[in-house]
């Protein structure tokens, strides 16, 4: 909004040439948050307020007695966002704290009764105040008291997570809930690529060994799939083709430089502080934002000399076998046929068709 302001300005004053700063308009889906409720019982109860877990409300509502929900402080509340959401004594001693009015109250759980700082168990119950709440999607908001603060997020998993994380979400221009259990997915991915770079034994090391042929295609699909998904503005799928070839190469044990060099430039406007630490450890000069040139795909390391067909048998994979990659219809069939484990599973019958999805899979009807 205010880039469009300043450049309408600069329009009027002949500083640019053009009315409008841009050809298209993208607005970001909101995010959303989880909003935790308790279930209060509607009527009191011998003069005080009854608050019950999400699950006893459902069993008394097909009985008749009415709840109201109580939206509460989601820092109240154990595994925030998930199914399993629940308060204990200590978040109902500050939720108590918070709203005073509600000290004398009954707080009932399967396990017992927690009211005014005492827990009192059932009969052959194990374990404390337990009280599960409701947890619903919906706007973040102070009235729902749900707001996360991101400053909060940072200084547990740092701004590149918290940035990819938000990416990671989904589409960028659709609405998103907040959760805070998949930021850990998020970090532990930046940890696996920074290990990449480093030897138990020697620390930050790059070999200058050429990389593999297998190495090459992984960097270069990952390359190829995030320049065309950044036309798109499908920032999601970028951090999942990070994820992706991230895991080949920790498998692969790739710690060449010609392959992951690209791959530090490419993630830079993604996760800016861990590359720009990355382009000095890798002895550059000057700012990888300044001076790495944004990496380009080679259709020449994409091709496959070979691949791997799961062959079925009547709809049951029996074997896996390589064939070449530019191996026609006719001669899958033939070799697959002549094939010994084939032939093992086959039993001497002659089969009934041979369907060849080409790069997929080979199944065999007998």
């Amino acid at each position: 909004m205010y880039s469009r302001f300043w450049h309408k300005f600069l329009f009027d004053k002949g500083r640019v040439v053009t009315k409008e700063p841009f050809r298209k308009l993208i607005n970001q889906g909101m995010i959303q948050g989880v909003i935790e409720s308790l279930m209060m019982q509607k009527d009191k109860v011998n003069g005080v307020n009854r608050l019950v877990c999400a699950t006893i409300a459902a069993e008394e509502e097909k009985k008749g007695i009415e709840f109201v929900k109580i939206p509460v402080y989601v820092d109240y509340v154990r595994d925030y966002g998930m199914p399993s959401s629940f308060m204990d004594a200590e978040g109902l001693d500050k939720f108590i704290a918070w709203r005073p009015e509600y000290q004398d109250a009954i707080f009932e759980c399967p396990n017992g009764i927690y009211q005014k700082g005492i827990f009192t168990p059932r009969a052959g119950a194990e374990g404390g105040s337990h009280l599960v709440t409701v947890s619903e999607v919906g706007k973040m908001s102070k009235s729902k008291y749900n707001v996360i603060n991101p400053d909060d997020v940072v200084e547990k998993y740092g701004a590149d997570c918290f940035r990819m994380y938000e990416m990671f979400l989904g589409p960028i221009d659709v609405a998103k809930p907040w959760n805070t259990s998949g930021i850990d997915g998020v970090s532990r991915f930046l940890r696996k690529f920074w290990s990449l770079f480093f030897d138990p034994k020697k620390g930050f090391y790059l070999s200058e060994e050429a990389p593999s042929a297998e190495e090459q295609r992984v960097v270069h699909t990952c390359i190829k799939r995030v320049n065309e998904d950044i036309e798109r503005f499908a920032f999601n799928t970028c951090v999942s083709a990070f994820m992706i070839a991230t895991n080949e190469l920790g498998r692969l044990k790739c710690n060449k430089r010609a392959a992951l060099e690209p791959l530090v430039v490419l993630m830079a406007p993604f996760a800016p502080h861990l590359s720009e630490e990355l382009w000095h450890l890798m002895g550059r000069e000057g700012s990888i934002h300044a001076n790495g040139a944004y990496p380009e795909h080679n259709e020449d390391y994409l091709k496959q000399d070979s691949v791997n067909y799961p062959i079925a048998i009547n709809g049951k994979t029996r074997a896996t076998i390589a064939f070449p990659a530019d191996a026609t219809q006719e001669s899958l069939t033939k070799e697959v046929l002549d094939n010994p484990a084939v032939q093992k599973w086959l039993e001497g019958k002659p089969p009934k068709k041979v369907i060849v999805v080409p790069g997929r899979m080979i199944n065999i009807v007998v």
